[in-house]
């Protein structure tokens, strides 16, 4: 039986849906370690005369580890730190 997921649109911040770990062949063909989160967030509010937008974006955020959601379940809504590579170092539960 599936958890359901409520997610409120209206929430500002981040709602955590999931996560991939793994490993990826470089062109060196060496093996790298990546670690990735899946969020949701609101779209921008910016509009113009090109580009207007409503609800939320799906985003792929890189994680310095596995860790960073280790205690995360999907629905949650969480905070997110990031370091200066634009990677999430650390999620905290929003409440």
């Amino acid at each position: 039986m599936g958890k359901e997921m409520i997610v409120d649109i209206e929430y500002a911040g981040y709602v955590f849906v999931g996560w991939a770990a793994g490993r990826f062949k470089t062109e060196r063909g060496e093996m790298m370690p990546y670690a990735n989160m899946f969020v949701l967030s609101p779209v921008s509010s910016y509009e113009s005369d090109d580009y207007q937008a409503m609800g939320m974006k799906a985003e792929k955020k890189k994680c310095l580890s596995p860790e960073v959601w280790a205690d995360l379940e999907p629905g949650d809504r969480v905070k997110l730190f990031f370091d200066d590579k634009n990677r999430v170092v650390m999620a905290a539960l929003d409440q």
